[in-house]
């Protein structure tokens, strides 16, 4: 289970209407977040994947199906706090078929170092 609430709500919103969504909201429920990388104007929290997520790992035809030849990624919202200079792109990244990291990238500087409390998310 992902326990911040941010980090599960950029995930449902950003594969809200995909192809395989039912799929995709089958691996959220089956992901725990493993650990987190502030990297100063940003954060990757990388996803543990626990047992039962096999039977909901899309296919190669699947991500060839979303993706095409590219990387495997989806990027719709954009995170905007005014109060805290963020407004950031927002990154679902997939490895093997499994929901596999959230990448935040602050476009105006550094990326704070707790968890925000309130946000907007606006699709790009």
């Amino acid at each position: 289970m992902i326990n911040s609430e941010l980090i599960a709500i950029i995930i449902e919103l950003t594969i809200e209407n995909e192809k395989f969504e039912s799929q995709l909201f089958e691996q959220i429920e089956l992901l725990t977040e493993k650990e987190s990388e502030h990297t100063g104007v940003g954060l990757y929290v990388y996803l543990e994947p626990e047992i039962g997520i096999e039977g909901h790992r899309l296919s190669k035809s699947q991500l060839e199906q979303m993706f095409g030849e590219h990387n495997h990624e989806l990027t719709k919202f954009e995170l905007i706090n005014k109060n805290e200079n963020v407004l950031a792109d927002l990154t679902i990244h997939f490895s093997n078929g499994i929901i596999d990291c959230v990448e935040i990238w602050n476009k105006l500087g550094d990326y704070p170092k707790g968890e925000l409390l309130t946000y907007e998310l606006k699709r790009i």
